[in-house]
């Protein structure tokens, strides 16, 4: 298996403005090593976090990092789920997301911040599976999601990208910078 497409930054077209932020915080490299890395880098960081202090509002943030680590889950999913529709040719428009409806929808209070990060974790070990099934041609299949066409390539960015924004806002949080 050629492994051209892990390491090939998608275009500017291949995805909506908005999620250009998120790409542009992937460092280079072989994206599929990227997203795994991410696992032990997660692990890291919200070892050192207590339940107590992941309960925490810190202002300006509305969000408790309890809440961060299920919206990093959501959108793991949304997005992945994105991924693996459009790299099998399913080209039905998907819908976009609000983020608040999920975060106000889940119990992120209740498990410990330990059992969350295991559940993203879980989410990111079976994306990382996927992206190394993929054949070539599937990279660039082109689906429209949030009403906006994006690649399976830009997804998996947007993946490894959603992450690295929220965990340098969750270091800046915690003064670990």
């Amino acid at each position: 298996m050629t492994t051209e497409n892990f390491s090939r930054v998608p275009e500017p077209d291949e995805s909506f403005e908005y999620y250009h932020n998120y790409i542009r915080h992937v460092p280079p490299g072989n994206i599929v090593e990227l997203a795994q890395k991410q696992i032990e880098d997660l692990r890291i960081l919200f070892r050192k976090v207590s339940d107590t202090e992941a309960i925490k509002l810190h202002a300006p943030y509305t969000w408790t990092l309890k809440q961060v680590v299920g919206h990093l889950i959501d959108a793991e999913r949304i997005f992945a789920d994105r991924l693996h529709r459009f790299a099998a040719a399913d080209l039905q428009p998907n819908p976009g997301m609000d983020q608040n409806d999920y975060i106000n929808s889940f119990d992120y209070e209740t498990p410990s911040l330990a059992i969350l990060v295991d559940e993203l974790v879980l989410c990111r070990q079976a994306n990382v599976l996927l992206l190394q099934r993929l054949k070539p041609k599937a990279w660039d299949h082109r689906g429209v999601a949030s009403g906006h066409p994006v690649t399976v390539r830009a997804l998996a960015y947007i993946l490894v990208g959603h992450i690295e924004y929220h965990l340098r806002i969750v270091r800046q949080r915690l003064q670990m910078n």
